[in-house]
C-alpha cells in the first residue's frame, strides 16, 4: 500500500483553499512529488482535504502578478510582486474538503512535509471518498 505525503498549510491560507479562492501553495522550495497528497491544517493535529499537486512552477515577479487570483489575492501594487519573485508555486487541483478531518500524529521536526502512516492514509481517503470536491476559481496561467 502506498501511503500519502501531506502538506502542513498555515492559516488563513488553508481556509482560503479549502474556500476554493486559492489553487496555488506558494513555498520557497522546490519539490518533485507530483500526485495525490493530503493537506493539514498546521497546528490542528488533523488532515482536512486531498488534492492533486499537479504542477511546481518557479516564479518570477511579473508571473506572480499576472496569476494573483490563483494566490487568493484579489489585487496589490505590481512592485510588491517583487516578494514571489524565485519562490515556487506549488500547484493543487481537484482539491477535496473532507466532511470530518482524520487525526494524524505529527512527527516532530516536519515543516514541508508529513508522512502519514498506512492507517491514516486509508483513513483520508475513505473520507476524502464521501466528501465533496471543492469547486475553485479557474486557474489563468501566462506562460
Amino acid at each position: 500500500m502506498t501511503t500519502l505525503s501531506a502538506i502542513p498549510i498555515r492559516q488563513p491560507f488553508i481556509d482560503m483553499i479549502l474556500a476554493g479562492v486559492k489553487t496555488w501553495e506558494i513555498r520557497s522550495k522546490f519539490t518533485k512529488k507530483i500526485g495525490p497528497v493530503a493537506l493539514i491544517r498546521s497546528g490542528s493535529g488533523t488532515v482536512v482535504a486531498t488534492a492533486t499537486l499537479a504542477e511546481v512552477i518557479k516564479l518570477t515577479a511579473e508571473f506572480a502578478y499576472e496569476n494573483l487570483n490563483n494566490m487568493g489575492i484579489k489585487s496589490m501594487p505590481r512592485e510588491k510582486a517583487n516578494n514571489f519573485e524565485g519562490k515556487y508555486a506549488w500547484v493543487l487541483k481537484d482539491i477535496i474538503k473532507l466532511n470530518t478531518p482524520v487525526p494524524y500524529k505529527h512527527p516532530p521536526g516536519a515543516v514541508t512535509w508529513v508522512a502519514l502512516d498506512e492507517s491514516t492514509t486509508d483513513k483520508v481517503i475513505a473520507e476524502a471518498k464521501s466528501s465533496l470536491k471543492v469547486k475553485s476559481m479557474p486557474n489563468i496561467t501566462y506562460r
